[in-house]
C-alpha cells in the first residue's frame, strides 16, 4: 500500500473515534496523522470525571455498576470505531484487518469490566449484568452507528481535512462538523447529541 493511502486510511480510522467519541459526550482535544510515519495517529479526549462513592451501600455499588457500565461501554465503542471505519471503507471483514492494537485494547477494557462486574457483585445484585458475547453486541452497535448516513458523513468530512491538515483541534473539529447539514438541511451537530 502507498503511503498516501496509509494517511487515508488513518484519517478515517482516527475521524470514527472522534465521532464516536463525540457521541458518547466526550469532549475531543486534538485528532492527527502522521505524515513521516503513514499508518500512525492519534485521537485525545478528556475523560469523563469519576463521581465518588458516598458509602459502599448496595444502592450506591448499583450506580457506580451503570456508571461504570456506560464509560467502558463507550471507551471500547471509541476503540471499535477506527478499525471498524477501516473495514467499512475497504469493504473488508474486520478480522483481516491489520489494526489490532485497538481491538486488543477494547478486548481488555471488556476483560476489566468483567472483573469489575464481579467485584460489585459480590457486594449486591447489580442491574444490567454483562450478557454473552457482549464485546460482539458492542461491536454490532458501533458498526451499526457509523452506518449511520448522518454519522458515516461526519467520518468522512473529518477525515477529508484530517488528511489535508494532519492535525485539528477541538475547535477545528466543531468547525468542520458544523457545516454538515442534518437530515433537515439545518447546519449543527444535532446527530451526536441524542
Amino acid at each position: 500500500m502507498s503511503d498516501d493511502i496509509h494517511i487515508e486510511l488513518t484519517a478515517y480510522h482516527e475521524a470514527a473515534h472522534a465521532i464516536v467519541a463525540l457521541y458518547h459526550g466526550y469532549a475531543v482535544t486534538e485528532v492527527a496523522v502522521s505524515l513521516e510515519a503513514p499508518g500512525d495517529g492519534l485521537m485525545k479526549y478528556q475523560p469523563r470525571l469519576k463521581r465518588e462513592l458516598p458509602d459502599p451501600s448496595p444502592g450506591s455499588i448499583r450506580v457506580a455498576w451503570l456508571e461504570t457500565l456506560k464509560k467502558y461501554e463507550g471507551e471500547i465503542r471509541i476503540l471499535l470505531a477506527g478499525p471498524l471505519s477501516e473495514a467499512k471503507l475497504l469493504n473488508t471483514p474486520l478480522r483481516s484487518l491489520g489494526a489490532r492494537s485497538d481491538l486488543l485494547t477494547a478486548q481488555r477494557l471488556y476483560l476489566r469490566l468483567q472483573d469489575i462486574q464481579t467485584e460489585m457483585s459480590r457486594y449486591t445484585s447489580i442491574p444490567k449484568p454483562l450478557p454473552a458475547r457482549y464485546l460482539d453486541k458492542l461491536r454490532r452497535e458501533t458498526r451499526s452507528l457509523l452506518g449511520r448516513p448522518q454519522i458515516w458523513e461526519m467520518v468522512c468530512a473529518l477525515a477529508r481535512e484530517l488528511k489535508d491538515m494532519d492535525y485539528l483541534e477541538a475547535g477545528e473539529i466543531a468547525a468542520v462538523l458544523q457545516k454538515i447539514p442534518d437530515r433537515h438541511g439545518q447546519l449543527g451537530l444535532d446527530e451526536l447529541f441524542k
